[in-house]
């Protein structure tokens, strides 16, 4: 009897751990944390291809893999697209496109703009209608590495920030919006998950 007993304790406990272990991993690439602002909502598969096609920038980009979030803290909420592609060459030919698309200014130009973050452009957005109330997208120069290159892009009065990681076989184009008007604080979360996700 207490060999029963015990089998079924090893065999609950085991379980346990690998239920734990199974709901950790369906987080998919989305840390539970990042500065004071935590994982609240995420999606992955079908569900974050939909929210993905709905943000005007990204919706023309081919999807291997999608992915979701959303993340609250005490000064607002943010919300993460995650585009991957079939291929890593696919991916950085997508995100290209995109940033032109966008109107960011490539190679030397970009020092020239660095200052006209308020400019008003036709160019951006979660939607066509939001294209009108875009800026121009400025690189910015606040990590300590050069790779990724970040934008930040204001539609309709919040603040866009979106970058391209890639390695030897994989490429992801990452869309971070936020509803909190602190610049300071929406830097800091955005250096965070550039390094984290």
């Amino acid at each position: 009897m207490k060999k029963e007993v015990y089998t079924v304790i090893i065999v609950a406990a085991v379980l346990i751990i690998y239920f734990s272990f199974l709901s950790d991993s369906r987080k998919s690439i989305f840390t539970e944390k990042l500065g004071d602002m935590t994982l609240t909502e995420y999606e992955t598969e079908n569900a974050a291809a939909q929210a993905i096609s709905s943000i005007y920038a990204l919706r023309n980009i081919p999807l291997a893999k999608g992915y979701y979030a959303v993340y609250s803290g005490r000064k607002g909420t943010m919300r993460m697209w995650v585009a991957e592609p079939t291929d890593h060459n696919i991916a950085n030919d997508a995100f290209n496109s995109m940033n032109s698309m966008l109107g960011a200014s490539s190679g030397h130009e970009e020092h020239e703009y660095s200052g006209d973050v308020g400019q008003t452009e036709s160019h951006g957005g979660h939607s066509g209608e939001d294209m009108a109330n875009g800026t121009k997208p400025v690189k910015l120069e606040f990590m300590e590495f050069v790779k990724p290159e970040v934008y930040m892009i204001k539609i309709n009065d919040m603040s866009n920030y979106y970058y391209f990681k890639m390695n030897y076989n994989m490429g992801r184009i990452y869309w971070i919006s936020f509803d909190s008007p602190d610049t300071d604080y929406q830097l800091s979360i955005v250096k965070q998950a550039v390094m984290d996700i």
